[in-house]
């Protein structure tokens, strides 16, 4: 039951009473699946998220009183950062709650809160999930949206894929639900046996991930992404490896460059340049903090 506003000479029933007393023990609990901006009659309950996609809790002024209460649980794999809408919102630990993190919003005033964190927050790990390992199958096109925030700088990107065909995987940026396709720039060098070679391509449509040589085996690529989601071009550094020849002739090929476009994204699109892509990938934060 949430808190109550009560008149003089309120009869309160024997419900009511058991009701107010429960709450004690037992908070009103409300479960969110999409992200979501905090209201009044929160005071006093759980909000829990259960996303496997990032997702926000907004807070906004005017809405709580000095002394007011929430508490926040995230439940899902998808990390909930505590966000400061028109409220100020301050704390000690973090403001990203991973799987199973949560706290108390505690109110100063109508605009100013605490987010007190319990116990220690995944991010202090180094690296966050932000977006729960993935898996497709014979895909032409895979999107992950929401899931470049202001609560991280870098992003790690795992990637593992099988093609239909000898193609390349490809990354596009997102923002709003669309891709981005122009102005992908990039410097390769591949390693093949005792063979090394290099090549510059610019003004692409995409950034080239890497090259799968049989659709029987796997390849494997980690991309860096510096900024993805400031309006300023994005740094891309990634490392790919070839299985060729039944794994036994693995091929190397690293590509740094960089979307020269000075936008904010908020998700990625991962294709192929011809067939289908069967495989998998998992999208980490970089704390910046401690």
């Amino acid at each position: 039951m949430a808190i109550q506003t009560f008149v003089a000479d309120t009869i309160l029933t024997a419900a009511q009473m058991n009701a107010l007393q429960g709450n004690d023990y037992n908070q009103t609990v409300s479960t969110k699946t999409a992200s979501y901006t905090l209201v009044a009659g929160d005071k006093g309950t759980k909000i829990v998220m259960n996303s496997a996609s990032a997702t926000t809790i907004t807070v906004n002024t005017s809405l709580f009183a000095a002394g007011d209460t929430l508490t926040i649980l995230n439940i899902s794999t998808g990390v909930c950062t505590v966000t400061a809408g028109t409220a100020t919102v301050s704390t000690t630990g973090s403001l990203a709650l991973a799987q199973n993190g949560g706290g108390t919003l505690y109110f100063t005033s109508a605009g100013v809160s605490v987010f007190q964190a319990n116990g220690v927050t995944a991010s202090s790990s180094g690296l966050v999930c932000v977006k729960a390992e993935t898996a497709f199958t014979t895909a032409a096109s895979v999107t992950a949206d929401n899931v470049f925030t202001s609560t991280y700088t870098n992003y790690l990107i795992n990637f593992k894929f099988q093609g239909s065909t000898t193609n390349d995987a490809l990354l596009k940026l997102r923002v709003g639900g669309v891709s981005a396709s122009t102005n992908y720039n990039y410097q390769e060098l591949t390693g093949n046996g005792a063979t090394a070679s290099a090549a510059r391509s610019a003004s692409q449509t995409s950034f080239v991930l890497g090259t799968n040589t049989n659709g029987a085996f796997n390849s494997y690529v980690q991309v860096n992404l510096s900024s993805p989601q400031l309006a300023e071009p994005t740094l891309i550094k990634n490392n790919m490896d070839i299985s060729n020849g039944a794994y036994t002739g693995p091929i190397t090929r690293l590509f740094n460059g960089n979307h020269s476009t000075a936008t904010a994204y908020d998700g990625v699109e991962f294709l192929c340049a011809t067939g289908t892509i069967t495989g998998s990938y998992t999208i980490y934060g970089y704390s910046k903090t401690v």
